[in-house]
């Protein structure tokens, strides 16, 4: 059906990867990345053959390929990119019709349907990947967003080379100086432009952040566009302070899985005592600055979802929000769906204990960034989770998943002389079970 497929973020977002490449949007995962920024602008990619055909595909109610991480999650009922990017467009899954034809965009989508998929409107919202340059090497990431993973995925593909795929090697967009400087020129001149998602591996490591935060700055755009980032919260700059006074707001996303030690084993070699110092003084920031906005980036696998009532109690007590980037996916031998059912039911019990001590009701999509429903927010990621841990069906190749992880989690203690036990006993019979 067309409101279980259509998406309206190709009508005002798209991203560039970590190589340059151009993709549709910050969730998609396309495997033929043919367009690149260095051969081709911002506005000539926004109405791209790409771009045109994905345009067409989704008005013709047909589900893309690359839409399939969106299409997943919302087959657990979860709050996804799809619901979100449609919010954008005052489109409503739960009254798709109406909405759809009262939406601000409308006469857009007519147009792109009368023309090849081209539209009449002009991006207002980038992603922008800046390279792989991270001192973070969590287990759950890739080596295109770490430099330091790519490392470890070099000795590890030489252990197992059919569980650790050989790191492609890419040259980072942002080392070739003149196209940074063309990146800037072409985002001054993006009439509508309001929002820019800035993600790297770190940002906060990576000085072109800065270089490009400090042009704008200087720019008649600063004052009318929104800048955001997402750091692993190992670092605080005090370019931030600068960044909210001349931007019209700045968002900070932290991204963090557990408030115990467990996060130093996921996203190893941080320390989690060090993270929520640096979490607190941006909390400290934002008191006095309403412009910094800040929300709490979690991607639940295997493991942290044990520990997640914690991380939930953390964010109800310290007011701030939460954003769950997604329903781990890959690498697939740290899905959640592969919890044993006696740690599951625990998890559910917990999660109970929070909705019902904090008196949690499902609110209808809120703006994660509003001040006033931090409560909402939070209250809404908890209960999205309880409901996928009551729901989710066990995939049918669960035991060789099972396997695969013990093997995957062996391969970087190997590197790094730790145990997960020493983070989560209570895993310790499951884990053994298959041969850990």
């Amino acid at each position: 059906m067309f409101n279980k497929t259509f998406c309206s973020s190709p009508w005002f977002h798209f991203r560039i990867t970590y190589n340059g490449s151009y993709e549709s949007c910050r969730w998609a995962k396309n495997p033929q990345r043919i367009h690149k920024f260095q051969d081709q602008t911002l506005l000539q990619y926004y109405n791209s053959d790409q771009m045109r055909a994905l345009r067409q595909e989704l008005l013709n109610g047909q589900s893309p390929e690359h839409c399939a991480s969106c299409y997943y999650e919302e087959s657990f009922g979860k709050l996804n990119g799809r619901v979100r990017q449609l919010h954008k467009s005052a489109v409503d899954t739960s009254d798709f019709e109406l909405t759809m034809r009262s939406s601000p965009h409308y006469n857009s989508f007519e147009h792109s349907m009368q023309n090849n998929g081209h539209s009449s409107m002009e991006p207002v919202d980038l992603q922008i990947e800046l390279g792989n340059t991270c001192n973070s090497a969590c287990i759950m990431c890739g080596p295109e967003a770490s430099s330091r993973l790519e490392q470890d995925y070099k000795k590890l593909h030489a252990i197992d080379s059919k569980l650790f795929a050989k790191p492609e090697a890419y040259v980072p967009w942002i080392k070739d100086e003149k196209l940074v400087d063309r990146f800037i020129d072409e985002l001054v001149n993006i009439k509508n432009l309001k929002y820019i998602h800035f993600l790297g591996g770190e940002t906060l490591y990576e000085h072109t952040f800065y270089k490009i935060c400090d042009k704008l700055c200087d720019s008649d755009l600063a004052k009318n566009i929104i800048i955001g980032t997402t750091t692993n919260g190992t670092l605080y700059n005090e370019k931030i302070e600068k960044y909210i006074k001349n931007f019209k707001e700045f968002h900070l996303g932290i991204s963090i899985e557990s408030v115990t030690s467990l996060n130093d084993y996921i996203r190893y070699p941080s320390t989690i005592s060090s993270v929520i110092e640096n979490i607190k003084k941006f909390l400290q920031l934002r008191n006095k600055n309403t412009g910094l906005k800040i929300s709490l980036r979690i991607t639940p696998n295997i493991f942290s979802i044990y520990d997640l009532d914690e991380l939930f109690l953390f964010m109800l007590e310290n007011q701030v929000g939460a954003e769950s980037c997604n329903i781990l996916h890959n690498p697939r031998s740290l899905r959640i769906e592969l919890i044993p059912d006696d740690i599951r039911q625990e998890i559910k019990n917990k999660f109970e204990k929070i909705i019902n001590d904090n008196n949690l009701d499902k609110h209808h999509l809120v703006n994660t960034r509003d001040d006033n429903l931090v409560n909402h927010a939070i209250g809404n990621i908890i209960l999205d989770y309880y409901k996928f841990m009551c729901e989710y069906e066990q995939p049918e190749n669960i035991e060789e998943c099972r396997v695969e992880l013990v093997k995957f989690i062996k391969g970087f203690e190997a590197l790094r002389k730790n145990t997960v036990l020493d983070y989560l006993p209570r895993y310790e019979n499951f884990l053994r079970h298959y041969n850990y």
